[in-house]
C-alpha cells in the first residue's frame, strides 16, 4: 500500500442515535442546543464503585446515556459525550467543574475490574487542535481534583515505554481506588500530500489525556506498581484454535472478540486494530493506536501507509507478527490491472466504461454487478475465501479493508452510502455462501452476514495480527 492514490480507510457512516428517556437529567440550553448533563460523581461516593455490577449498572444508568459496548457479552460499557436527537450528552466530574469525553467501565467475572475516562482526545473533542497551555491546564485541573478526592498526593511514574503512545503517568493510591492520570501530546505530525508520509511539524499536538481507575482492594501489590496499557500476547497459536466455534448450521467463526466503539469519527482502522490487540490480552485503546498511526486531529481517518507502517512497528513490543494478506489498493500497475478487468467486464456488460484516467472518478463510479463480476468469482474469489478459512480456522480474526455501500449485509441493502471502511472478518459459512463481519459500531454490530462473493468484490485489502508462538 505503498501509493497516496489509496483509498483512506476512514469510516463514513450516518451513526444511529439512540433514544434518550433522560430520568434525572438536567437539560441546559445553550444557544440552539439543548444538554444532557449527566454527573458521573455518584460513581465515586465512597463504597459504591467497585460495588457495581451489570445488573446494577443497567437498572441504575440505562436512561441515563450508559450503554453496552455488546449487548451480547454485557462487559463493556460506556457513557459518551454524543449527540442524541437535537441534544447533547455531555459529562461532568468533580461538581460539575470538569468535563469528560467518555467512562467506560469493563467488568470480568460479574466485577467491576477497570473505568476509563476520556477526558480528552484529538478524535473526540470539539477542541481538537488544543495549544499546550490549555492541554496543560486540563491535566493541572485533574491532578487538583484528584489530590482532593483519592489521595493528597501523587506519585510521578514516568512515560509508559511498554504502551504504544508512550504516555505520562501520575498515579494516586487511595483507599478503595488507585486512579492513574495518563496524557500523551508533542510536535504535530504533519503529512506529506504527495508521498502520504507524515513528518514533525512546529505545533504542538495534544494526543489524549485519560483517567485509569482500578480497585485498591484487589490491586494492593500490583497498585504501587505502574499499570499499563502495553503488554505482549499473552495467547498462543494453539490457544487460539480452541477458541473457534462450529455450530452445525454450518457457522464456524471466533466468539467475544471485544468491542470497541468507535464513535463517529473515522477510526475504524484503529479501533479494529485494539479489538484484535485486547482480544489477544493487550489492553491498549484506540487512541493509543491512533497515535502511532497518525491519525488526523478532529477524528480524521488512517493512512493505510501509516496504520501499516505503525503495525510493524508495534510487532517486537507485542510480540505479535502484522501480515498484508491481499493488498488490492488498485495503485500504480495494481490500479491499472484492475482498471482495464473492470471496463473489460463492463463492456461485456453493456455498463459505463470508466475514466482511465481520474482516480477518484474511477472509485466513485464503480458499478456493483462488475465488481463482483471481475473480483467475486474464479480465482480472485477462490484466493479471498483460501484466506479467510485459513485464519478463521486457526483463532485468527481477519482485519478487511473494502469499500461500503455496494452490497447487502444482514440479506438487506448496505445503510451506508460508500466511503472506505474497516471492519473484522470473524467467520464463514460455507454451505451458505457467507462471511461473518463485525464493525466496530458497538452493540448491535457484533455478529453481521454478508454473501462470500458479494465481501470479495468489495474488498480493498486482508491483513492479519498473529501471536509470534
Amino acid at each position: 500500500m505503498k501509493n497516496l492514490l489509496v483509498l483512506s480507510l476512514a469510516v463514513f457512516i450516518a451513526t444511529s442515535t439512540p433514544e434518550a428517556s433522560g430520568q434525572n437529567i438536567v437539560i441546559r440550553r445553550g444557544g440552539e442546543t439543548k444538554k444532557k448533563q449527566i454527573a458521573l460523581d455518584p460513581f465515586f461516593e465512597p463504597g459504591r464503585l467497585w460495588a457495581l455490577t451489570p445488573e446494577q449498572i443497567e437498572k441504575d444508568w440505562k436512561d441515563k446515556g450508559f450503554k453496552w459496548n455488546s449487548e451480547i457479552t454485557k462487559d463493556r460499557g460506556m457513557f459518551r459525550r454524543e449527540k442524541w436527537g437535537f441534544e447533547t450528552l455531555e459529562l461532568t466530574l468533580f461538581n460539575s467543574s470538569q468535563t469528560v469525553e467518555e467512562a467506560v467501565f469493563q467488568f470480568a467475572d460479574g466485577k467491576l475490574s477497570t473505568v476509563t475516562i476520556q477526558i480528552w482526545n484529538k478524535g473526540d473533542s470539539d477542541r481538537p487542535d488544543l495549544s499546550q497551555a490549555d492541554f496543560t491546564k486540563i491535566v493541572t485541573n485533574f491532578v487538583t481534583s484528584l489530590n482532593g478526592t483519592i489521595a493528597p498526593r501523587y506519585n510521578n511514574l514516568g512515560k509508559d515505554q511498554a504502551s504504544a503512545a508512550k504516555g505520562e503517568r501520575l498515579q494516586w493510591i487511595g483507599k478503595e481506588t488507585i486512579a492513574q492520570l495518563e496524557y500523551s501530546g508533542g510536535k504535530e505530525k504533519v503529512r506529506d500530500p504527495f508521498t502520504g508520509r507524515e513528518k514533525t511539524g512546529p505545533n504542538f499536538q495534544g494526543e489524549f489525556i485519560r483517567l485509569r481507575l482500578f480497585s485498591s482492594s484487589e490491586n494492593k501489590v500490583g497498585g504501587i506498581a505502574a499499570a499499563s496499557t502495553g503488554a505482549t500476547v499473552n495467547v498462543n497459536r494453539a490457544d487460539l484454535v480452541k477458541k473457534v466455534v462450529r455450530e452445525t448450521s454450518g457457522d464456524v467463526f471466533i466468539p467475544n472478540i471485544p468491542m470497541i466503539d468507535q464513535g463517529d469519527k473515522g477510526y475504524c482502522a484503529v479501533a479494529t486494530a485494539s479489538r484484535v490487540l485486547n482480544y489477544y490480552g493487550i489492553p491498549t485503546d484506540q487512541h493509543e493506536i491512533a497515535k502511532v498511526s497518525g491519525n488526523d486531529a478532529g477524528g480524521g481517518g488512517t493512512n493505510p501507509d501509516e496504520m501499516e507502517d505503525a503495525m510493524k512497528k508495534l510487532q517486537g513490543k507485542y510480540h505479535m507478527r502484522f501480515q498484508v494478506l491481499e493488498d488490492r489498493d488498485y495503485s500504480s500497475s495494481k490500479y491499472k490491472r484492475f482498471l482495464t478487468n473492470y471496463n473489460r467486464a463492463a463492456k461485456r456488460m453493456n455498463k459505463r466504461v470508466l475514466d482511465t484516467e481520474n482516480y477518484f472518478y474511477f472509485l466513485g463510479g464503480l458499478d456493483a454487478e462488475v465488481m463482483r463480476e471481475v473480483n467475486g468469482k474464479g480465482p480472485v474469489f477462490e484466493k479471498f475465501m483460501k484466506i479467510v478459512r485459513e485464519n478463521i480456522d486457526k483463532g485468527v480474526p481477519v482485519l478487511w479493508g473494502l469499500q461500503l455501500g455496494k452490497y447487502p449485509e444482514n440479506g438487506e441493502k448496505a445503510k451506508q452510502f460508500g466511503g472506505g471502511h474497516m471492519r473484522l472478518i470473524i467467520g464463514y459459512n460455507m454451505t451458505k455462501g457467507e462471511i461473518i463481519f463485525s464493525d466496530s459500531w458497538g452493540a448491535g454490530h457484533e455478529k453481521k452476514r454478508m454473501l462470500a462473493a458479494d465481501a470479495s468484490a468489495a474488498t480493498m485489502g486482508l491483513y492479519a495480527m498473529t501471536p509470534s508462538s
